[in-house]
């Protein structure tokens, strides 16, 4: 068995710590997750623990049903970032997309969880035209999005959206306090629940006609401009008549992504970036609705379009041509078949 398994409190494995992680500031410090990965080939779900060390931002794998090192530590790239690192998150590591389901330790518990408390509002079809203002509101405040839909509001369409972080509760409530009943905002844990209801329909507002798919990527939505993108659209005057989140696996973003191979560069590591964390698909339209997104996007070369397209979305806020802020669709005959893809057959 591992060294690792004997020398830390992990909830997975039952035998006697010989020592504590060390939480010591400065010191190496290491928290603990229980995460699983879905293997394709022999189709199985496989339990790991991992292990971060956050002050040299290295990562180890243990196999749980082996009781042995699947990954040694290993310095991780720059594009994953400590915040991957909670309960209910994706990481990609290595070419594998674990999802994070449990702390693994007493420490790591109580170092995280009062920073990860989740919260939820519902905007409603009255408030939707504000809903990129509103989530923006609550991102400048630190809190996370966590997942997003939207559902029928009456005759029109409203928006759920979820957060976190520290006292996500009763801080994203005061936030929203301004828009009265226009905005349904939890109050209580209790209530975080009752707004499952929306995350968990299976209703789609989307109309399939007439669309762009525009997907606001992983890095994106880490960086918290998920209420700016969704603000810039709707105040160029586009309607977006269907939006939700999806945790890909590499399988569907492989999938998604087919008609571009041999069309963008570097096409395998940009099916990976679909893979690091909530991706935000939303069906908008317009008068021809794919041509003019696409110029609302900017080129996807992110340095041209910082020097020559600086208002863009990726002009404003792209990174590198990987991490480009959006995939939106490229041809006016594929629209409707992306958006059907995320709003039809992965529902």
């Amino acid at each position: 068995r591992s060294q690792f398994c004997h020398s830390h409190s992990f909830f997975l494995f039952p035998v006697p710590p010989t020592r504590h992680i060390n939480m010591a500031p400065g010191k190496d410090e290491v928290l603990g997750f229980a995460a699983e990965w879905y293997d394709p080939r022999p189709q199985v779900v496989r339990q790991f623990l991992l292990k971060y060390y956050s002050t040299t931002h290295e990562a180890e794998m243990v196999d749980v049903a082996k009781h042995r090192v699947f990954l040694k530590r290993s310095k991780l790239p720059s594009t994953i970032v400590p915040s991957d690192f909670s309960v209910g998150s994706q990481v990609l590591i290595y070419g594998r997309e674990l999802k994070i389901t449990d702390y693994a330790d007493p420490l790591t518990k109580s170092k995280l969880a009062p920073k990860s408390v989740r919260t939820a509002i519902f905007i409603s079809d009255a408030a939707f035209a504000s809903s990129g203002k509103i989530i923006n509101q609550c991102e400048a405040s630190g809190y996370m999005v966590t997942e997003v839909k939207s559902c029928l509001d009456g005759s029109g369409t409203g928006l759920a959206v979820g957060f976190k972080g520290a006292d996500a509760i009763s801080g994203v409530a005061d936030i929203v306090a301004s828009y009265g009943g226009d905005v349904k905002c939890a109050q209580s844990v209790d209530d975080v629940d009752s707004f499952s209801q929306y995350f968990s329909s299976g209703e789609s507002t989307a109309t399939l006609d007439s669309c762009t798919c525009v997907v606001i990527k992983p890095h994106a939505v880490k960086a918290q401009t998920t209420g700016d993108i969704i603000d810039t659209i709707l105040s160029q005057g586009y309607e977006i008549s269907a939006i939700q989140s999806f945790l890909l696996e590499r399988a569907a973003a492989a999938e998604f992504m087919e008609i571009y191979k041999g069309v963008i560069p570097n096409f395998a590591v940009a099916v990976d970036e679909l893979t690091t964390g909530i991706v935000i698909a939303m069906e908008v339209r317009a008068e021809d609705a794919v041509t003019t997104f696409r110029s609302t996007a900017g080129p996807w070369d992110v340095e041209m379009a910082k020097e020559l397209f600086p208002k863009t979305l990726r002009g404003k806020y792209g990174v590198d041509n990987i991490r480009n802020v959006v995939h939106c669709t490229d041809l006016p005959e594929d629209g409707v078949n992306e958006c059907t893809y995320f709003f039809d057959i992965l529902m």
